[in-house]
């Protein structure tokens, strides 16, 4: 059996830094074991470093588009190559009807802060409080930290906990655009092929 990473605790600063430009992500939520639910996303910004405030984007005929919506919080995990197979089914399959984690052979673990749960095989695990949940007075202008935008609803949070393997390395992170899946350095699937 191969040894388990090693994970050390990064602070929010860290947790910006750490992330790969134009990331692939694989979002969880769910306030209970039995309801929780990953996907792919590809629609993810930084809206403010002072204070840092995440966004993902989230079709709205998505089953994970409710968990967030119900919940206080939810979890980003960055992917590695490795992993592109599960990014893949969990971008393709409907949670509603599947156990997406059991079909892309990805381990849920309880979040350190957040009921939703982060994901074992990612380097990168950063656990989001949605701003309406973060403070009882919101100084944003969101509601219910959310933002609809056409197609997608934007979910806003701060991160109030993020983990990483001590090894890990933002260059081996699966990257996305224009219809290709990316390392840093090279196409792995899309037009290149």
């Amino acid at each position: 059996m191969a040894k388990e990473p090693e994970r050390i605790d990064l602070e929010q600063s860290e947790a910006i830094a750490a992330l790969p430009h134009a990331p692939v992500l694989l979002v969880c939520s769910g306030d209970k074991e039995e309801n929780w639910n990953v996907t792919t996303i590809g629609m993810f910004n930084v809206f403010s470093l002072f204070p840092i405030v995440l966004g993902i984007g989230v079709k709205t005929s998505r089953n994970i588009y409710r968990l967030i919506a119900d919940s206080e919080d939810f979890t980003i995990n960055v992917p590695t190559a490795e992993l592109l197979q599960a990014v893949e089914v969990c971008g393709r399959e409907a949670g509603a009807r599947k156990n997406k984690f059991k079909e892309a052979k990805l381990t849920p673990e309880k979040g350190k802060r957040v009921s939703s749960p982060i994901i074992k095989e990612c380097p990168l695990n950063i656990e989001v409080r949605k701003l309406s949940s973060a403070k009882k007075k919101s100084i944003y202008s969101v509601h219910e930290g959310e933002m609809d935008i056409g197609d997608h609803t934007w979910f806003l949070g701060q991160i109030v906990h993020t983990d990483a393997w001590k090894e890990y390395d933002r260059t081996k992170a699966l990257l996305y655009w224009d219809g290709e899946y990316r390392l840093a350095d090279k196409c792995l699937k899309g037009k290149e092929e």
